[in-house]
């Protein structure tokens, strides 16, 4: 990842930080957040015309009448430069701070709708949220199982059909570097220690 030019991503944004010669490109299925909310694509247009984004608060502040907090957890949606609603994608919401001062350019396509769009590098992106109720990203009890990497975003292994299960990291170029460099985690493999070599006899020894 760190040596790509071009990053093409659909649910993850890389763990290791971008530069700015590098281009994220994200394949988006369904551009237009409010389109859940609205599905009449000349009502969204006016919508964003007139940045009137309270079909997307009213939608949050359910999530906290039925749950107690905001439920969401991916394709979260976000505020650019200050004006601007957009859904960043199927990526996790933890995910999201990522966006914001990102040095590298973030590009979005939506093949099948022909629409391509684009956040310029160090352009401000804020989660929507609620002053009482302020945007937070997922926490894992534990660090990765294979490389120890604490506040990454983790995926669930089931290992048995007996429950046993552990929680890697979802970015798997990032965990393999990780582990190439030494750290490891509760579940890595330990390299077999080689049997200590037997002293060989030499012509001064006595014979058995």
């Amino acid at each position: 990842t760190a040596d790509a030019t071009i990053i093409q991503t659909r649910h993850r944004i890389p763990e290791a930080p971008l530069s700015d010669d590098q281009v994220l490109v994200y394949q988006v299925p369904i551009p237009e957040p409010l389109r859940f909310l609205e599905p009449r694509e000349t009502e969204t247009r006016q919508l964003h015309g007139l940045a009137d984004y309270g079909l997307m608060h009213v939608k949050l502040y359910e999530d906290i009448a039925h749950h107690g907090h905001i439920a969401t957890t991916y394709a979260y949606p976000v505020e650019v430069a200050g004006r601007y609603v957009m859904d960043p994608s199927p990526i996790p919401k933890f995910d999201n701070p990522k966006m914001d001062d990102s040095p590298a350019l973030q590009l979005f396509g939506a093949g099948r709708e022909k629409r391509i769009y684009a956040i310029p590098p160090h352009t401000r992106v804020v989660p929507l949220d609620f002053e009482d109720h302020p945007f937070k990203v997922q926490h894992f009890a534990k660090p990765c199982a294979l490389c120890g990497a604490h506040g990454v975003y983790l995926d669930e292994v089931v290992l048995d059909d007996r429950g046993g299960r552990m929680f890697v990291c979802s970015d798997t170029d990032y965990c393999n570097t990780r582990q190439e460099q030494g750290h490891t985690g509760e579940m890595s493999v330990s390299p077999l220690k080689a049997p200590a070599e037997q002293p060989t006899k030499t012509a001064t020894e006595p014979a058995e």
